[in-house]
């Protein structure tokens, strides 16, 4: 399993280091699109929104340099991480695949056999506290990363989209642009608002 503690350590890098302060500000403005958010200013979003808005930065946002922020991390290694510690981090880098996933078999405790609705594949990621949530035919937004010799859910809490048809389905899997968090955020907060 991915190590408690191991994502935050890239958060806490860019967030409390003066060398991003202007990245991040770009990386709230673009994200959330308000026009109100200004460096020195109060900014407000639920929790989820965060979540989502932390996990688009770190593999989705692209730096000054051209770079995500994960890949920057990868190439720079600002901690001095040892190799060994570092290679989760380029397992992740290789491997961040966001979409809209079916869940296909529940193997309670231990994992799901899911169907990236974009491109057909299944995969079977490791998990726990979702298999205790979710069904077959569940549908949500999730990143899949490789992490030692397996896969498992590596972004933020998602939610579930109830009652899509398989039409919809068909239309979501025909979508021709990458998905990103973004707009899992976007569909989150629409709906809070309805």
């Amino acid at each position: 399993m991915l190590p408690k503690g191991s994502i935050s350590k890239v958060y806490k890098y860019y967030f409390t280091s003066p060398l991003y302060t202007a990245e991040i500000m770009r990386a709230l403005l673009e994200f959330f699109d308000d026009p109100d958010l200004r460096p020195g200013g109060s900014f407000e979003a639920d929790e989820k929104s965060k979540g989502f808005f932390n996990e688009w930065f770190l593999y989705d946002f692209v730096l000054e340099n051209g770079g995500s922020p994960l890949a920057n991390f990868v190439a720079r290694n600002p901690l001095e991480l040892s190799a060994i510690k570092m290679t989760l981090y380029k397992d992740l880098l290789a491997t961040h695949e966001y979409g809209l996933f079916e869940v296909l078999k529940v193997d309670v405790n231990n994992g799901l056999l899911l169907k990236n609705l974009q491109t057909g594949e299944r995969i079977y990621v490791k998990e726990q506290k979702l298999t205790l949530q979710v069904k077959p035919g569940a549908i949500f937004f999730s990143r899949v990363g490789q992490v030692g010799d397996h896969h498992e859910l590596v972004g933020a809490d998602t939610f579930a989209l109830a009652g899509v048809s398989e039409a919809i389905k068909g239309f979501l899997g025909d979508l021709g642009f990458k998905l990103t968090p973004k707009l899992a955020c976007d569909i989150w907060n629409q709906r809070r608002i309805e």
